[in-house]
Parts: C-alpha cells; structure tokens; sequence
C-alpha cells in the first residue's frame, strides 16, 4: 500500500500560469492606457481583469477546460474592442493577439472546444475589420483596413490553426487526452487516487442525498507475488484484479490508488442495507486463481454518508475497516466493515 501520494496534475499548473499571466496583462494594459489618456481601452482592460480572476475558480474545481475557454473568450472580446476603439485603428501588432488565442485553443483545448473558439475568433475579427474598412472605427491616423488585408488575416489564421491543432493531436493529445492521463493509472486503466478523489467528488455533488459506499480491496502479499513470478506477470495479475471489478461494479468509480490497494465508490442504493452485500460480492470476485498463482485479497467498506460526507474522510473510514479485515487472526474471511457510530 505505499505510493499514495497524490499525482500533480500538469494541466492544473499550465491553466493557473494562464489565468495568472491574463491577469496581469489585463491590469497593465488597463495602467498604460490610462496612462497614455486612452480612458476608453483603459476601462476596458479593467472590466476585464476580473473575468480572468473568475476562470481561478474554475481552475481550482478541476475544469481546465472551462477556465481556458474563459480566458480565451474574455481575450477575444477584449482583441476585437481594443481594434475598434483603438484611434490607430487595426494595428498588426494587436491583431496577433487573435493568433496567440488561436494557438492557445489549438494546443490546449478539446476538439469541439476549439472549434467553437475559432468560430468566435472569425466573427469577432471579421466584426472587427469590417468596421474598419467602412470607417465606423475610432481610427483617426493612418489608412483604413482593406479587404486584402482581411483576407491575409484569415489566411494567417487558419495557418495557425491547422498547424497549432495538428501539433498538438500529433504530440501531445489534446486537454481532455491530458487531463484523462493524469487521471488514469498506466498499468490497469483504472483512475488512480487524484481520479479517484476527483470523480467520487463529483458522484456526491451529483447524487445530493443519496446512499453509498466506498469498498477498499488490497491484494494479499502482493510483494511475494512480484517476487516468485516477476513484476511483468505481476502487472498480468493486476490488470485482471481491474478486469474482474469493471465485471463486477462496472459504471461506478473504480481506482487503483496504491501498488496493492484499489477502491470502489458506488452511490444511489436504495438503502444502507445494500452496502454490505455489494461489498462482500466484490470481496468475492476478488478471489481467484490465475496463471497458476492463487490471488487473495482483503476488502474493507465505509458507508455515504454515515461515515462521512467527504471522500478522503470516507477514505479513512474504509481505511480502517481494510486494516481490520487484514488482521487475518480476528477476520478469516479477510473481510470487515466500519464500526457503527452513533
């Protein structure tokens, strides 16, 4: 049972770094055009400053995506108002802000996320430009915008686009592929611990109310397994510890959270009466015989939300119930359940 420590996510710190750097460019954009007696763009940037704050939120709670779609909606809108209301009109500086969002969105977003952003970039540009080109703009120096130069915009773009996209799915996969990896145990294909806590978070948030139970199963001397058939035949017998309980309690969250140790949060039974019985079925499914080695396990179960209304206070409860089960002495079906509170 070692190993328990919680995988960092990297999409978690690459979204923060995001939120951060909007942020504060938001804010400076905000003070050198005030400074620059631009009043107009300088109350711009500040109403927007705390639209990039808000994705934090989003950040916090694990939905990465939603945090990047905000930000790069936020700087689109902000793009398209600075090109209108700038008086140097469609300055090719700013309009390479569009392809910074552009392969933002490419290299870090869902598939269907990105295209909705593109489709928000063209008509926010277009929108943009045309006003330029028919002289509604606040453009008071130098010449219009003209249609060549919209076009060679749109030409840019999509050559952003399909090369940030195609580099993205070609070598790193896209925020969904990521954020699944750092979520998923490599050997079994189960989540691992942060997909755990993660997704049984979300079961409780979705299951208001309900009745559940988290089962904890550890593999008997797993270490003396690895060492009399090798660590290659021993992943063997991990993978078919995970296929037996996708078998056994498939749709429910199910995890590999330490070298021996996996975990199981079921919600939505009708009573606590049901946590007991499904947990001694999977006790059971968990004893069987495979490439000649005979695989025993010791399960222990919590109950939602008698024993806790949180998953890592759940996890304790179940924790100890597994340490029970485990003191063969005492429990020689290697299997307990929570001591009752009151």
């Amino acid at each position: 049972m070692d190993n328990k420590t919680p995988q960092t996510n990297p999409m978690s710190a690459i979204v923060r770094v995001a939120v951060i750097a909007v942020t504060i460019a938001l804010f400076l954009g905000s003070a050198l055009n005030a400074f620059t007696g631009q009043r107009d763009l300088a109350v711009l940037f500040a109403l927007a400053a705390p639209l990039g704050i808000s994705a934090w939120g989003f950040a916090r709670g694990g939905h990465h995506e939603a945090a990047l779609v905000l930000l790069c909606g936020v700087l689109t809108v902000v793009v398209t108002l600075v090109l209108a209301l700038n008086p140097r009109g469609a300055q090719d500086v700013a309009v390479t802000a569009y392809g910074g969002v552009v392969l933002t969105g490419a290299l870090l977003l869902t598939r269907r996320s990105f295209i909705w952003l593109i489709a928000l970039v063209v008509v926010s540009a277009s929108t943009a430009f045309l006003i330029d080109i028919y002289g509604l703009s606040s453009a008071r120096t130098g010449l219009h915008t003209t249609w060549a130069q919209f076009i060679e915009f749109l030409v840019i773009m999509a050559v952003f686009a399909t090369l940030g996209r195609f580099s993205a799915e070609a070598l790193m996969g896209s925020l969904g592929d990521a954020n699944r990896a750092s979520m998923t145990d490599p050997v079994t294909g189960l989540y691992n611990r942060h997909g755990f806590n993660f997704h049984a978070a979300q079961r409780i948030k979705s299951h208001k109310g309900a009745i559940g139970t988290l089962v904890l199963a550890d593999l008997d001397e797993f270490r003396r397994v690895n060492v009399v058939i090798g660590h290659g035949a021993g992943d063997s017998v991990l993978r078919e510890f995970a296929r037996r309980l996708l078998v056994a309690a498939e749709g429910h969250v199910l995890a590999r959270i330490g070298d021996d140790e996996f975990a199981i949060f079921v919600i939505g039974f009708a009573s606590e009466a049901e946590c007991e019985p499904f947990a001694r079925k999977l006790h059971e499914a968990l004893q069987f015989e495979f490439s000649g080695v005979s695989v025993r396990s010791s399960t222990g179960y919590a109950r939602y939300p008698r024993d806790s209304h949180a998953v890592e206070s759940l996890l304790l409860a179940a924790e100890g119930a597994l340490a029970q089960a485990k003191d063969h002495a005492t429990e020689p079906a290697h299997f307990a359940g929570p001591a009752d509170r009151i």
